[in-house]
């Protein structure tokens, strides 16, 4: 693949707007009918459904879904000393401009006997997605379970995929963990916003999903926000 470069100082107006243009995210209807489809299965099957998504889309078996201590253990010392001195000077990053926004109560007395308040309650249950595959993304980990944390939202569960061998990957745990998340499931792609949305046998149904995916995610996670009896998102991830 040959990188395009352009000077930003030689375009003309139309030229620069060209080039800022994002690309339109996916149409396609096959995408929100396949996500569709296994939304249901993960609804209706729980478990069962999970694992055979997640032989046939991620070709890996997983008895069982939850990370173990043991797999903790195993990701950290898969990363060398520099890379785990990155990860934690990234969350302490993250960490201090979170807290900044950590918003105050507000009780005013606007005329006598009348008294109006502004109060901020965390969400009782989230959930967190993290992308895999080919591009795990550990700074996603990190940016979405600092502010959870700092939120002390009472029930923090993080899914990620797993990889070909039934692990999942190691920076995106460290970067979980040394952020303060320690509830991790391998499983990825739609039947993971499914999963999260309604529970299953294994992982815990939440109020609101947070987190990037691609196209089928993106499509999962609009299916379940449409749904009384589904989750709350963030916001359908748009094209980068």
């Amino acid at each position: 693949m040959r990188l395009s470069i352009s000077d930003w100082a030689t375009l003309d107006e139309p030229e620069r707007i060209a080039l800022l243009q994002r690309p339109a995210a996916s149409q396609n209807a096959s995408v929100h009918e396949r996500a569709a489809e296994i939304v249901a299965s993960v609804r209706a099957d729980g478990d069962e459904s999970l694992r055979q998504l997640t032989q046939q889309l991620d070709a890996a078996t997983i008895p069982k879904f939850l990370v173990t201590e043991v797999e903790f253990a195993a990701a950290e010392r898969q990363l060398t000393g520099e890379q785990i001195t990155s990860i934690e000077l990234a969350i302490t990053n993250v960490r201090i401009f979170h807290e900044q926004q950590i918003p105050s109560s507000i009780s005013v007395e606007t005329m006598p006997g009348v008294r109006c308040e502004r109060i901020s309650q965390a969400i009782d249950s989230v959930g967190l997605y993290v992308p895999a595959g080919t591009a795990p993304l550990p700074s996603a980990a990190i940016m979405l379970s600092v502010p959870a944390v700092i939120a002390n939202c009472p029930k923090v569960i993080l899914c990620t995929p797993p990889r070909a061998d039934g692990t999942a990957d190691p920076a995106v745990l460290v970067a979980a963990s040394r952020a303060g998340v320690a509830e991790i499931y391998k499983v990825g792609g739609a039947q993971a916003v499914a999963a999260m949305a309604y529970g299953t046998e294994s992982i815990p149904k939440v109020r609101k999903i947070f987190g990037p995916g691609n196209a089928w995610v993106t499509a999962a996670k609009t299916i379940v926000s449409a749904d009384p009896h589904g989750a709350a998102i963030d916001m359908p991830a748009g094209p980068s």
